[in-house]
């Protein structure tokens, strides 16, 4: 009975450090102590040390010896890579997509950017909630197609990719404009502009690593690994 409840706990602990490290609640770089999280979650270190063993596996923490547990840096060449693979597989989807939307399916791209209206003008809106609100739109066409499993696999990128694109939506001052860019893409779906689609698309997942120069090297300069001088913003 006692080794269930440090399973459920450890997983607990897991589970919720993972997702503050997601969500940036708990930054890139930074130092967790187990006292502290035992203190937290009123556990012992035995489920804090699995849960953090666990994290190291997936890459989310790295021991540095005689220094401590730290949160993983955020790798920008995996981030571009990411980008790249997404806007190569995206177009795809959407080029299928074209040739078989129905009136129910654009009806659901038209209702997830309502919900993005919305959600920006409730009182304590948060960027995590336009996040998964704008992972939802996007899934839609590749759902139409049968190919979730391939966003599964790209939303599975999380460990660079989907902090980055959190840290995109906490630094972003703008949400009309995300929501227009949407717009845009919806009109060009509606329209069936195979063409136009595939450059606004890729102009679109490509804007925030273009948006968010200045932070990367300036503001959240400590958040992201060094790059090789050569491989700086080459997108």
């Amino acid at each position: 009975m006692e080794e269930t409840n440090f399973k459920n706990r450890g997983e607990l602990v897991f589970e919720t450090l993972k997702r503050e490290i997601l969500d940036l609640k708990l930054e890139p770089g930074k130092l967790i102590s187990e006292n502290d999280i035992c203190e937290r979650f009123g556990v012992s270190r035995t489920p804090v040390r699995d849960a953090l063993r666990l994290l190291q596996e997936q890459g989310f923490v790295e021991t540095i010896p005689y220094r401590g547990t730290y949160v993983t840096l955020l790798s920008l060449d995996n981030i571009k890579q990411m980008i790249y693979m997404r806007v190569a597989v995206e177009t795809m989807v959407l080029r299928d997509f074209l040739q078989v939307q129905t009136p129910m399916v654009i009806e659901d791209i038209r209702h997830a950017i309502a919900q993005q209206r919305a959600v920006i003008k409730e009182p304590g809106f948060v960027p995590e909630q336009f996040y998964r609100l704008d992972a939802k739109m996007h899934s839609i066409w590749f759902t139409a197609v049968r190919r979730q499993k391939l966003w599964d696999m790209l939303q599975a990128q999380q460990l660079h990719y989907t902090r980055f694109r959190m840290l995109d939506f906490i630094t972003e001052t703008d949400f009309m404009r995300i929501i227009s860019e949407h717009e845009r893409l919806f009109g060009l779906i509606e329209e069936k502009n195979e063409k136009e689609l595939e450059a606004v698309l890729k102009d679109h997942l490509y804007y925030s690593m273009k948006r968010m120069r200045h932070s990367i090297e300036v503001d959240y300069k400590d958040y992201f690994e060094e790059e090789p001088e050569e491989g700086r913003f080459v997108i």
